[in-house]
């Protein structure tokens, strides 16, 4: 007898048997693409940058036209008004200190003639050149600091005139800070040279920014309105300046160098009934000068 021959089962697969498979495979990645999208979406909704803030709503409304007699005599700054290192150009309205032996340390200071009683005016100042005398290379102390500083604000007519440093006067520095009484808040930006500052001093009992101060640089709003401390409330102010190592160039109207939001009336074109000036000194009057002599390293600076 013959053994019957073994054969093994043939088994074949047909495309149609895969195919479930297939889409299952497909359907998946598509889920998948799905998803990924969807969380792509979402992290673009949720790193969408915020809106900026709206900027505080202006309250400084344009100056009506005044009416009545104005101030006769040109608003400047008298020399027994300043310090003795303040030198004034004779054209251009220009102040600079003086920079030799030393006197790069010291700070100068000038009060403008014409004080503030009521209304709302501003004057400008322009930051032109900032200055870099050398210092002692044998100097054995370290220097002052800093070396450039511009101070511009108000003043009563008996205070210091370093403005900022005590409750009789109120400013504005270079850094962006608001000084009364030597205490500082940051309320501005820096700025540096060929900026030109508007301050605005609002004494307007009917405006909404009554018994504010205001800093403005090139036209914009530079600090929010700045209330007046107690002990400045119902004094006539004067316009003063503080520098250091730097030429300013000011200006008291009658018109603007850089325009504001808004149209202000400057120190120059005051009303006599809102100002009140200080006469020039007369040309032939007597004065007494005291200069300082002191020895090296005896205190000279804390003295002064």
């Amino acid at each position: 007898c013959r053994p019957l021959p073994t054969t093994r089962p043939t088994i074949y697969f047909s495309p149609a048997m895969a195919q479930p498979a297939a889409k299952k495979a497909k359907t998946d990645e598509e889920e998948a693409v799905k998803t990924t999208e969807e969380v792509e979406e979402k992290a673009e909704e949720k790193t969408e940058e915020p809106k900026e803030p709206e900027p505080p709503v202006e309250h400084e409304q344009d100056a009506k036209p005044v009416k009545g007699p104005k101030i006769t005599e040109p608003v400047a700054f008298h020399t027994p008004d300043t310090t003795m290192n303040v030198m004034q150009g004779l054209y251009g309205n220009i102040l600079m200190p003086l920079t030799d032996g030393g006197l790069q340390y010291f700070v100068a200071a000038a009060r403008g003639s014409a004080g503030l009683k009521s209304g709302r005016y501003a004057f400008e100042v322009k930051l032109i050149e900032i200055m870099n005398p050398a210092d002692d290379p044998q100097a054995r102390q370290r220097m002052p600091q800093p070396r450039h500083s511009l101070r511009v604000g108000f003043s009563t007519a008996s205070s210091s005139l370093f403005v900022g440093e005590t409750e009789d006067s109120m400013c504005f520095d270079m850094e962006g800070a608001f000084i009364h009484n030597k205490t500082k808040s940051i309320c501005s930006q820096k700025f540096g040279v060929d900026t030109v500052v508007a301050v605005v001093l609002n004494l307007d009992a009917t405006s909404p920014n009554a018994n504010t101060i205001s800093l403005f640089s090139n036209g914009m709003r530079a600090s929010q309105p700045q209330p007046l401390p107690d002990s400045l409330k119902g004094k006539t102010l004067f316009p003063t300046v503080a520098f250091k190592n730097v030429t300013v160039h000011y200006n008291f109207g009658p018109t603007m160098i850089v325009d504001l939001p808004f149209s202000c009336h400057t120190l120059g074109s005051a009303l006599a009934k809102d100002a009140v000036v200080n006469p020039a000194p007369a040309k032939d009057a007597k004065h007494e000068v005291v200069f300082p002599v002191c020895l090296p390293d005896e205190g000279t600076f804390d003295w002064l």
